[in-house]
């Protein structure tokens, strides 16, 4: 049967924990955080205008690309300039390419140390000449959100809920996330870009991103998929970060090579067309990598 678009975000699959809780962790949403977040999304720290963690967990968003109009060198700190709609969190990775000339020894992969919503700052112990390129942000997930309690001002009392939905919170937000290294998941699959094809056998050990769709405040699930766009076929060429994507598909979903899956007539266990289901496991995220934010 060919599989429909119908994405519900990352679910727990396995793990090392067990039964209800699994690897549930507890983590703090900010009362003042407006931007809703659905059981199934993948979720970042958040942070404050100079780049710094805030304590608080946020709604994650899929790699992000800056044109950069200038930098400056000094005491081996390398400061890029451009126009970024937050502050580049520190601690995680940009992927700078399209440099040329005098400005080229800068193409490659920095950890970010100090940001604003104008420039971003990393070690650098080459030459540089001011140039002109485009850099690509990779922040490493914190975890999967899977629902929070805080207490409600409009029913007056606490609420348990699936997702948060942007407001009515009296105080910070208990929120509860996957964040177990090992833990793995099942994502829908779907492209950003354009047409979607089948995620096959041949693309398990690649890193793969996510889009994060549309959440349904009915019951809460997350819109999210794993994004074909991403994979390292078909990433827009010069932009080198398919290291630092956050999940790495780790199988097809219900799929035994030369078998036929007893599951293959429910929507998104067919392999063969697009919108098939994978396993992906923490790729780049807080607990996995070498650098915090």
């Amino acid at each position: 049967m060919a599989n429909t678009s119908a994405p519900f975000g990352f679910w727990q699959y396995t793990g090392t924990g067990s039964s209800p809780t699994y690897e549930q962790t507890v983590a703090s949403i900010a009362s003042s955080n407006s931007s809703p977040i659905y059981y199934g999304d993948p979720v970042v720290q958040a942070t404050g205008t100079t780049g710094l963690g805030t304590g608080y967990i946020q709604q994650a968003a899929a790699p992000v690309t800056y044109s950069i109009t200038g930098g400056t060198l000094t005491n081996g700190i390398m400061a890029l300039a451009g126009t970024f709609t937050t502050a580049i969190p520190v601690g995680s990775t940009i992927v700078a390419y399209g440099f040329t000339s005098t400005a080229a020894t800068v193409n490659g992969a920095w950890t970010v140390s100090a940001s604003t919503t104008s420039a971003v700052s990393f070690p650098f112990s080459g030459a540089f000449t001011t140039g002109t390129g485009s850099i690509a942000v990779f922040t490493p997930v914190a975890g999967i959100f899977i629902g929070c309690r805080y207490l409600s001002i409009s029913q007056k009392k606490p609420v348990w809920g699936n997702y948060w939905p942007g407001a009515d919170a009296n105080g910070d937000v208990q929120a509860y996330i996957v964040t177990d290294p090992n833990a793995q998941f099942v994502v829908q699959t779907a492209n950003s870009n354009t047409t979607a094809t089948p995620v096959g056998l041949s693309n398990i050990g690649q890193n793969i991103s996510f889009n994060l769709g549309t959440g349904t405040a009915a019951n809460g699930l997350s819109g999210a998929y794993a994004d074909q766009y991403t994979l390292t076929a078909n990433y827009p060429s010069g932009n080198y970060g398919n290291a630092f994507l956050p999940f790495r598909i780790l199988a097809l979903a219900n799929y035994t090579p030369g078998q036929v899956s007893p599951l293959v007539s429910i929507n998104g266990n067919d392999p063969t067309t697009a919108y098939n289901r994978i396993v992906v496991g923490f790729n780049n995220s807080m607990p996995r990598s070498f650098a915090g934010i």
